[in-house]
């Protein structure tokens, strides 16, 4: 196990598989569809493994093999030593079989399906025993069979149990080790913010460090409980499905959580004033002078990091989005990725973006990559899809002129996507696949 986890290298997810293109033109925005149709292949949270942990009897006889199915995350009210199994097309849909075992060098129970053909198809669900004990969505509903058809060369999977038959819903809907500082010091604000903080599978038990993504609107990053829209990001789903993957050895996320005091802080420009900022300032530059001066230093001396440009990204969406860019072209010697999701760049119609003019002056000297996106049904406020479409090609165009090559530069439409924490997690994968390519 930990000769493969040694060899692992960052990232993808489920959104990998809607993930950016490449388009064929420069000045092209290719229209992606994240669209499912989980009640043909509910393959949402089941997802295929590259290099998975080792075992011993991975490859049977002749053709057949065997599937790994990670559990990486249960809901926290499972009652204590609760036996998990798998029930599905090949054991007769017993909601009892035994084909349970575990690996105790890692935070996640491991299923295995044996006797499988290359490309054979099996539908599942995860039980704790019967029938009574199904796994249920998040919302408590019956979910459809998930799906996978087994490829020997891509031999496991990991998935997520959001809800029990027979239990309420969980307290809480992080994934692997999530943390909160509470109230740190924001010196250049003169006030407190919590700070949400993920640490990737084995961070405790060993001595490697780690690249660092830092983001902002944290307590909606990974968990729908916290987060004030009843859903999140589910950026540590992510991470920790590719760590099980074999495609990731780790990666530490940073997320500052945002406050009533949003339109203010997250407003770089006060020529452009939020509509919610009632005193219409922009502390935007001192909010990323917090992350920059104060918590990234912070992080590199408490945590074992890889503190150097090009292991540190940033990320954001809407305003957090406008920020992320702002604080990576501010600061190009600490930061070389920046991706901004369904960016706001424009507070009212009645002011000019004045992004790109920003971006013009910086031309930083060392690579970038730089990411934006957005989706094809969206609005913010009185700002048209159309509007928030055109300032994103502006950004875009501004970063090829001021020095970004066109394969580091991208810019993407997605179909049928909302303003919204869920169409977020959708494509986030893909997103970070992209950007630490």
């Amino acid at each position: 196990m930990s000769r493969r986890l040694s060899i692992l290298v960052f990232l993808a997810t489920t959104a990998l598989r809607c993930g950016p293109v490449t388009t064929s033109s420069p000045d092209a925005i290719a229209l992606l569809d994240t669209s499912r149709d989980e009640s043909t292949d509910a393959t949402r949270d089941v997802l295929p493994m590259d290099d998975a942990p080792a075992d011993a009897d991975e490859h049977d006889a002749g053709s057949q093999g065997t599937l790994s199915v990670w559990l990486v995350r249960v809901p926290d009210n499972t009652p204590s030593g609760a036996p998990l199994h798998l029930a599905g097309s090949f054991n007769g849909w017993s909601p009892a079989a035994d084909r349970f075992s575990r690996d105790d060098s890692l935070p996640a129970t491991v299923l295995r399906v044996r006797g499988l053909s290359a490309g054979q198809r099996v539908e599942f669900k995860v039980t704790r025993g019967s029938w009574a004990t199904v796994e249920r969505d998040a919302q408590g509903r019956d979910r459809p069979n998930r799906a996978v058809t087994f490829d020997p060369a891509r031999p496991s999977v990991a998935l997520f149990v959001e809800r029990w038959a027979d239990l309420g819903p969980p307290s809480h809907t992080r994934s692997g080790d999530v943390r909160v500082l509470p109230a740190v010091p924001i010196p250049q604000l003169a006030r407190t913010r919590d700070v949400w903080l993920y640490l990737p599978p084995g961070y405790e038990s060993s001595a490697a460090r780690y690249p660092v993504l830092y983001m902002f609107d944290g307590q909606n990053v990974f968990d729908a409980r916290a987060s004030a829209f009843g859903s999140e990001w589910r950026v540590d789903e992510a991470l920790e499905a590719m760590f099980y993957e074999g495609r990731s050895s780790g990666v530490i996320v940073v997320a500052l959580a945002n406050s009533d005091a949003r339109p203010c802080e997250y407003n770089v420009f006060a020529s452009d004033p939020h509509p919610g900022c009632a005193d219409r300032s922009a502390l935007g530059d001192q909010t990323n002078a917090f992350i920059a001066d104060t918590l990234k230093p912070r992080i590199d001396q408490d945590f074992r990091t890889r503190s150097g440009r090009e292991d540190t990204a940033v990320m954001g969406s809407s305003m957090g989005g406008s920020m992320s860019v702002r604080l990576a072209f501010s600061r190009p010697t600490l930061f070389s990725r920046v991706a901004a999701l369904s960016p706001s760049y424009q507070n009212t119609l009645a002011a000019l973006p004045s992004m790109p003019d920003y971006l013009r002056a910086q031309r930083p000297a060392a690579p970038f990559r730089l990411y934006q996106d957005m989706g094809s049904v969206e609005r913010i406020r009185d700002l048209s899809t159309d509007l928030l479409v055109r300032n994103m090609r502006a950004v875009r165009e501004a970063a090829r002129e001021a020095g970004i090559p066109d394969d580091r530069n991208r810019a993407e439409i997605i179909a049928d996507a909302a303003h919204n924490e869920d169409a977020w997690s959708a494509r986030v994968g893909g997103v970070l696949d992209w950007l630490w390519r």
